[in-house]
């Protein structure tokens, strides 16, 4: 038996429930690229005083903030920061000319790693400066958004061509315990931000200052904290509308946002919620409802492993949902050429991680992580962030002092809530869940088809 066609009403609703689930999952990474701009260079959210202590403190656009210390619970702007690295980082906006940007002299600083990663508005890290490709001695490379031109007296200089007039700098810099943090910050001190000449300062990005609402994560928002969509929807449509505005997406994908306009969704500045028609609302806030969901349930393994590994980050070519997915998880996330990440959600019985047990992670002397630079094991509360301990320990890796291996040469990595016998291997968690993520950074051939060490979870 034939079904009654639906009213017009009721098809546009349907049409804009995809439309919403669509434009979620391809504009949320513009959305949090954008958010994250305005929390951290908003004049008016600097941090209380004696915040400069922080890794997250503010900066105004097209200033370099250097962090004085490694992340540690304290620092929440943006989720699974690492704890073995000082972070440089800067926005930078291009629509009123180039800028200069000083790569430092690697040979200045033999055996340190580092990297000034380039990503555009919408997470792609296009470009990543460092030993590997820039002069030893160091040099400057001018920085172009799109449409942009060179002046002729830095004709001479490398160019960097930028996807998007909105760049997020973030550079990594290794460092180990206290005693290495004053020579980590002199190699922090040698990376420099400046206008190419002619170009003047401009203003932020309308986006940035006419964002809807507090800057707060749509995704969790909607997914953490149980904010009814009907409210997180409208604030996230209009944020991303006006940024489509200014950053409109590879020409490739000029299509896919063209449809999003079936349903009211255009790159205008000046987009209004309130001009949609009500069947068109409720469509986008179901579809809106339909994308957190889908992108929190990316992340899930289809059966519970102890460990997955990104096979693409940085760099996502169509892969909208998997770009998606790694904004919410680890915004800033580096190329695989760069660094490989893992994350650790379950034990070897495909339990899920929790603190009230005790875990051993073990790597067999001539089975370390397969790197050139360096690897680091980071635990993360529930939260997305660091989790606060009396050791102020959030990870350990082949650069952390005072590890002790075993006869056989191999490392136990000891994890849970309260204290083993041996503390020195100890990476403290809390009462509760957690996770682990690895990081590779400079991967070795094969990295791929390394095998992880599960997780044995031990007696009492």
């Amino acid at each position: 038996m034939n079904k009654p066609a639906p009213s017009l009403p009721q098809a546009r609703q349907a049409l804009a429930r995809a439309v919403g689930l669509s434009a979620f999952v391809y504009g949320y990474p513009l959305t949090e690229t954008y958010r994250t701009c305005r929390l951290q260079t908003d004049p008016q959210a600097q941090r209380r005083a004696g915040a400069s202590a922080g890794s997250d403190v503010r900066a105004p656009l097209n200033t370099l903030h250097h962090s004085p210390r490694p992340s540690t619970h304290e620092d929440r702007d943006v989720v699974t920061p690492a704890n073995d690295l000082l972070y440089s980082m800067a926005w930078i906006h291009l629509a009123d000319g180039p800028r200069l940007l000083t790569v430092p002299s690697s040979a200045a600083h033999p055996g340190r790693y580092f990297v000034l990663a380039l990503y555009d508005a919408y997470t792609e890290n296009f470009e990543n400066l460092g030993p590997r490709n820039c002069a030893p001695e160091g040099e400057t490379v001018v920085l172009v958004g799109p449409g942009g031109s060179v002046p002729e007296a830095l004709r001479g200089h490398r160019v960097v061509q930028c996807p998007t007039n909105l760049v997020w700098l973030i550079g990594r810099i290794l460092v180990g315990d206290e005693s290495d943090w004053p020579a980590a910050r002199a190699l922090q001190a040698e990376i420099r931000l400046a206008p190419a000449p002619g170009t003047p300062e401009g203003a932020p990005p309308p986006a940035i200052a006419q964002w809807a609402g507090e800057p707060v994560d749509a995704m969790a928002a909607a997914f953490e904290n149980d904010e009814p969509a009907a409210q997180v929807a409208p604030r996230f449509f209009t944020n991303l509308c006006h940024a489509l505005a200014e950053a409109p997406g590879r020409v490739e994908d000029r299509a896919l946002v063209a449809w999003f306009g079936q349903a009211g969704l255009l790159p205008l500045a000046d987009f209004r919620w309130e001009a949609l028609d009500e069947p068109v609302r409720n469509g986008l806030i179901e579809g809106f409802s339909e994308g957190v969901a889908l992108v929190a349930a990316m992340g899930r393994n289809r059966r519970p492993k102890p460990w997955t590994m990104a096979v693409a980050t940085g760099r996502y070519g169509h892969e909208f949902l998997g770009r998606a997915r790694v904004a919410y998880m680890g915004l800033g996330a580096l190329a695989t050429d760069e660094a490989v990440y893992a994350a650790g959600h379950f034990d070897m019985h495909q339990q899920p991680l929790d603190g009230q047990h005790r875990y051993a992670l073990r790597f067999a002397a001539d089975d370390m992580p397969p790197v050139d630079a360096f690897w680091s094991v980071t635990l993360y509360d529930a939260d997305r962030f660091l989790y606060p301990n009396a050791l102020q320990r959030h990870a350990l890796g082949d650069r952390s002092a005072g590890l002790q291996h075993e006869a056989d040469g191999s490392l136990q990595i000891d994890i849970g809530h309260a204290p083993p016998a041996r503390t020195s291997n100890w990476l403290p968690a809390p009462a509760g869940r957690f996770y682990l993520i690895l990081r590779m950074y400079h991967p070795r051939e094969g990295v791929r088809q390394w095998r992880i060490p599960e997780l044995q979870a031990l007696e009492g």
